[in-house]
C-alpha cells in the first residue's frame, strides 16, 4: 500500500492446526524420546540406589555409635556402683571383726584380774632373728607402762619393754630372751618355764619332769607364778613332746595361741589410762 507500512500476511488456521498434531505425535510415538527416556531410567535407576542404600548405611553407623556410646555409659555407672557396694563389703566385714573382739573382750576381761583393757593398734615390727617386738600408737600418756601386759582376745602377745609419750614397744613371747610361767591343764598340773625361740613362733618348755604326761593338743596357760603375768592367760597348745629316758626332764614345743605375724589390733593392761 502507497504512504503506509505493508500488511502482513497472516498464516491460514489449517497449517496451526496441522503443526500442533505432527508434533503431538512425535511426542507421543514410542520413537526416540521413548528410547530417551529409557535410557535416562537405565543410567540412573543404579545410582539410585547406590546413593539411597549408603544413606541407609551411614545412618545405621550412626545408630551403632550412639548405642555404643548408651552402653558405655550404663558401664561406667555399673562399676561404679560395684566399687561402693565392694567399699561397703569391706568396711562392713571390719566391723564384724571389730566386734567380734568386743565380745571376746567379755571373757578376756575375767581373765585379766583388775585393771582396764586398752585398745592399741600396731604400727611397726623388729623381727630379726633375735629380737621379735613390735610398736604400738599408745604411750605413757595414755597410761601404757614398761611391764605393761599385752593379748589378744585369743591370748598372751607380750610385755611392754619400754614406753615413751606417743608409742611403746612390745617384747612378744616369742622372742628368745622372753620367758613367761607357765601351767598346763592336765590333771599333772605340770607347771615350767616358755621361751621364744631364735626363728620362728614356736615355743618351747623346759625341764618338765620325766613322769608328768603331756600330750599333743595340751593346753598351756599362764600360771601367775612370778606375778609377772596375770594367772589363766591362754598361750598356745602343746605340738610335740620331746623324752629322752635317760634325762630327768622332757621337753615340748607349744604354737602359740596368737599368730604373731598378723598382729593387728591389740589389748594392754593398764590402770586408769588417760584417754
Amino acid at each position: 500500500m502507497i504512504g503506509g507500512e505493508p500488511k502482513r500476511r497472516q498464516v491460514p488456521r489449517w497449517v496451526s492446526t496441522v503443526t500442533v498434531l505432527v508434533v503431538a505425535a512425535v511426542l507421543l510415538a514410542p520413537g526416540p524420546w521413548r528410547e530417551v527416556e529409557k535410557l535416562s531410567t537405565t543410567v540412573l535407576a543404579p545410582i539410585q540406589m547406590g546413593v539411597s542404600g549408603t544413606l541407609g548405611e551411614v545412618g545405621d553407623v550412626f545408630g551403632t555409635f550412639q548405642r555404643v556410646r548408651d552402653l558405655a555409659g550404663q558401664n561406667t555407672e555399673f562399676r561404679d556402683e560395684i566399687d561402693r557396694l565392694q567399699s561397703e563389703l569391706v568396711r562392713m566385714r571390719e566391723l564384724e571383726v571389730e566386734n567380734r573382739d568386743l565380745r571376746n573382750l567379755l571373757s578376756l576381761k575375767e581373765r585379766t584380774g583388775p585393771g582396764t583393757l586398752l585398745p592399741v593398734a600396731v604400727i611397726g615390727r623388729d623381727d630379726s632373728p633375735y629380737v621379735q617386738a613390735v610398736t604400738i600408737d599408745r604411750g605413757q600418756t595414755g597410761g601404757v607402762q614398761k611391764g605393761s601386759i599385752v593379748v589378744t582376745n585369743k591370748g598372751l602377745v607380750g610385755r611392754v619393754e619400754s614406753a615413751n609419750p606417743a608409742s611403746a614397744k612390745v617384747r612378744l613371747i616369742t622372742d628368745l630372751n622372753s620367758a613367761v610361767a607357765i601351767r598346763l591343764q592336765t590333771e599333772s598340773r605340770t607347771t615350767g618355764v616358755l621361751r621364744g625361740q631364735a626363728s620362728g613362733n614356736a615355743l618351747i618348755i623346759d625341764f618338765i619332769p620325766q613322769q608328768d604326761q603331756v600330750q599333743t593338743g595340751d593346753m598351756v596357760i599362764t600360771s601367775g607364778m612370778g606375778e609377772v603375768f596375770p594367772e589363766g592367760l591362754v598361750v598356745g597348745r602343746v605340738l610335740r613332746t620331746q623324752r629322752k629316758d635317760a634325762d630327768p626332764f622332757q621337753m615340748a614345743a607349744v604354737e602359740p595361741a596368737v599368730d604373731m605375724n598378723k598382729l593387728e589390733r591389740l589389748y594392754v593392761l593398764v590402770e586408769n589410762p588417760d584417754r
